[in-house]
This record gives structure tokens, sequence and C-alpha cells, in this order.
């Protein structure tokens, strides 16, 4: 039975992710061309270094210092997935609490794992004040597709700060009912 729980700061090691599975190949992808999203085809691979494995968990540590919040995963003591959102809300239109990062293991995902870490960070997001989450997705056909089916849409506002990469698309999600 996978277990959801809140990580502490004491909690993080420098090799919790080591034997993390992420490995994206993304085929399609959306582009922002003509006022309008096409989806193209693409040819990406992404995928963690080491390196990249260890900043995952200063990154992390850092948002739930400054406030946020990070939801982890686990089957047993094996981790499967975690979720994180920044401990600052900005925005013009509303109060955006910012998701920075959602991942689920390859060898778990299309199990739910991704919708329950979800909704839980949104939870923790809602107790902050926030109105909305924020994202900025890579492109993928596969991610930005996750986002929709739990009941995102485009971005309505612009936040240079929440910002990832300009080829991301912006994506928001309301907890308004």
């Amino acid at each position: 039975m996978i277990k959801f729980i809140d990580l502490a700061v004491n909690n993080i090691t420098s090799n919790m992710f080591l034997n993390f599975n992420h490995h994206q190949m993304i085929t399609k992808k959306w582009v922002h061309s003509n006022n309008r999203w096409e989806l193209v085809d693409a040819s990406d691979l992404r995928e963690w270094d080491k390196e990249k494995r260890i900043w995952i968990t200063e990154y992390l540590r850092q948002q739930i210092e400054r406030g946020g919040s990070t939801v982890v995963a686990y089957d047993g003591d094996v981790l499967v997935g975690f979720c994180c959102v920044d401990g600052y809300l900005l925005g013009k239109t509303a109060k955006y609490a910012n998701l920075t990062m959602l991942f689920v293991d390859d060898k778990w995902k299309r199990n739910g794992v991704g919708k329950k870490l979800f909704g839980e960070i949104c939870e923790r997001s809602v107790k902050m004040k926030a109105d909305k989450l924020y994202i900025s997705a890579i492109p993928s056909f596969e991610t930005v597709e996750f986002y929709f089916n739990v009941g995102c849409e485009d971005a309505k506002e612009m936040i240079s700060e929440y910002i990832d990469t300009e080829n991301d698309r912006y994506l928001e999600y309301s907890f308004a009912t």
C-alpha cells in the first residue's frame, strides 16, 4: 500500500533519489505558434544524471525552508513519487502557489500516484491560502495531458517568477468550487 507523507527537511538525504527511475522520451510536444498551441513531433530524451538527483534534494530543502511543502509517496521503503509547492504566493488576479515538481517513478506511472500527489499538494496549497496552483509544465503531450485530466487549464496570468522556460506550457488549477 502506498503511503503519502509530508517530507521534513531533516528527512532529506543527498542520495534519496539515486534509485528513482526518471526516463522520459518525448515524441509529441506542444509548441506555441501564431497565438495558439500546436502539437508537433519531437524526439527529446529527459533523464536525470547523478548531479541533478542531488540538486533536487537541495531544491526540496530550500522550498520547505521557505514555507513550501513536499509530499512523497512510498511503497514500503521505496520512493515512488514526490510533489512540491514553493512557499510564497504571487499573482495579480489571484493568489497563486507555484507547483515546482511532480514526478512519479517510471515503474509506478499510470497507477494513480501522480493524481493522488497532485491532490495532496493542492490541499497543502489551500492551507497556504492560495486561490490557484500555477504550473510551468514541460510541453510534452503526456505531461500536459496529465494536468488537463486532473482539471488544469491554460493559465490566465503569466507569472514570470514561476516560469521555468519560455517553451513550457503555463497552466493553472483553481481551488474555487
